[in-house]
């Protein structure tokens, strides 16, 4: 049995999670100071990433119950990373806090992909009448 909810959520929290590791390998290449000088190509890219975590992070969060957990967490990753030349000009400091800031964001994010995953498996292994019989059987009394 499948259920659209768990799937809607699943491919909202991947796409979520794509976002992330790509805004990850951007940072960490801002990061790295013996690489080459940062392409205009780059912080485009740069800028799309963060603009698209900027607009869906509320939505995916809210849709996934985990809005006031990771809404604080992850709008101090996206502001304090404006682009790829001002993540390189960051203090150590504030490194250690960006990349602490987006370790949880994006931790959190596996943990609930992790638990939604497990729920469309043990659903899969349920025929239909056995789940409206078990929700049935388990529905609060009602007085």
């Amino acid at each position: 049995m499948r259920d659209k909810t768990i799937e809607t959520q699943l491919r909202l929290l991947t796409l979520q999670l794509d976002n992330w590791k790509k805004l990850h390998d951007l940072i960490t290449y801002g990061l790295d100071k013996a690489r080459p000088i940062i392409s205009a190509e780059q912080e485009r890219q740069f800028t799309e990433i963060r603009a698209n975590l900027l607009q869906e992070s509320e939505h995916v969060f809210g849709a996934l119950g985990i809005l006031a957990e990771l809404s604080g967490r992850a709008m101090n990753v996206l502001q304090r990373c404006v682009s790829v030349r001002g993540v390189r000009e960051l203090t150590n400091e504030e490194i250690r806090r960006l990349e602490s800031e987006w370790n949880g964001v994006f931790t959190k994010l596996g943990v609930v992909q992790g638990q939604l995953k497990s729920r469309r498996k043990s659903l899969a292994d349920q025929n239909p009448v056995t789940y409206f019989v078990g929700r049935f059987l388990n529905r609060p009394a009602t007085a």
